[in-house]
């Protein structure tokens, strides 16, 4: 009798809509008449497939992220973590719930290097990102989230205008002077870091007296083995295209001369 754990594990693999899709389109295609649309269809879904798998996920993030360091490289205290919004939905959120994402990381380690004694206070910067919604900011309800983790009010600086990073760095610098932060960890994903440090070093918070450092966090790496990590799987398509996204905003950044 085959191992219960065993089987969990492996048939879930046989039934997952994506490689099933593929794989069904790649047999169908051997009908095709044209054989240029045959082998261009087998084509696209072979590198569907292989976009897709946790293997290919992995190797792109190892490319693109700034990497995750030991707690111990960071300054002994800093004035203020800059927090990034994009971890919250605040047009699902209630009052008694805040809807997190999968880059919820960036808050709650703001909040660990707070109680740490790693920053004095908080700086969260996020205002709405949806094109449809411009009332739908995000930055309040992460300070009301975090003055449920103990933080006080007043070591919390809301900035709820931004609409992208460079308006991040831009809007929340004259909050931080007016506060006299001269000390800076800036808290983002690993995979949003290479970017969102450039556009914030650009801006002026390393200029001067200013220090800045940075915390990555909530990488998006994994440890799949083969063969799982050659089964295809949307979550690490997700992965891929967000390095997509990432990679072709830092070289728009570029060019504008924001970075």
């Amino acid at each position: 009798m085959p191992d219960f754990f065993v089987i969990s594990k492996v048939v879930p693999l046989l039934l997952y809509p994506l490689p099933v899709i593929l794989l069904l389109i790649f047999v169908l295609s051997w009908w095709s008449g044209n054989s240029v649309a045959r082998w261009g269809i087998r084509l696209a879904v072979i590198l569907l497939w292989f976009l897709s798998t946790p293997w290919f996920a992995n190797q792109a993030s190892l490319w693109w992220e700034i990497p995750r360091t030991a707690r111990s490289q960071l300054p002994q205290v800093s004035d203020v973590a800059v927090v990034l919004g994009g971890m919250s939905d605040p047009k699902i959120s209630t009052p008694d719930h805040l809807e997190f994402n999968r880059s919820s990381e960036r808050i709650t380690e703001a909040v660990t290097l707070w109680r740490q004694g790693r920053v004095k206070a908080l700086l969260i910067t996020s205002g709405s990102g949806d094109l449809l919604d411009s009332k739908a900011v995000e930055a309040p309800g992460l300070a009301a989230w975090a003055r449920s983790q103990g933080v006080p009010a007043d070591a919390l600086v809301v900035e709820s205008a931004s609409r992208n990073t460079r308006e991040n760095a831009t809007l929340s610098l004259p909050l931080a002077e007016a506060k006299g932060f001269h000390s800076f960890v800036l808290v983002t994903s690993a995979v949003h870091m290479r970017r969102a440090e450039a556009i914030f070093r650009k801006a002026g918070y390393a200029s001067g007296d200013r220090t800045l450092a940075v915390w990555s966090v909530d990488t998006q790496t994994n440890a799949e083995r083969f063969p799982f990590n050659a089964v295809p799987d949307p979550s690490s398509l997700a992965t891929v295209q967000t390095v997509i996204r990432e990679a072709v905003g830092y070289v728009v950044y570029f060019i504008q001369g924001y970075l």
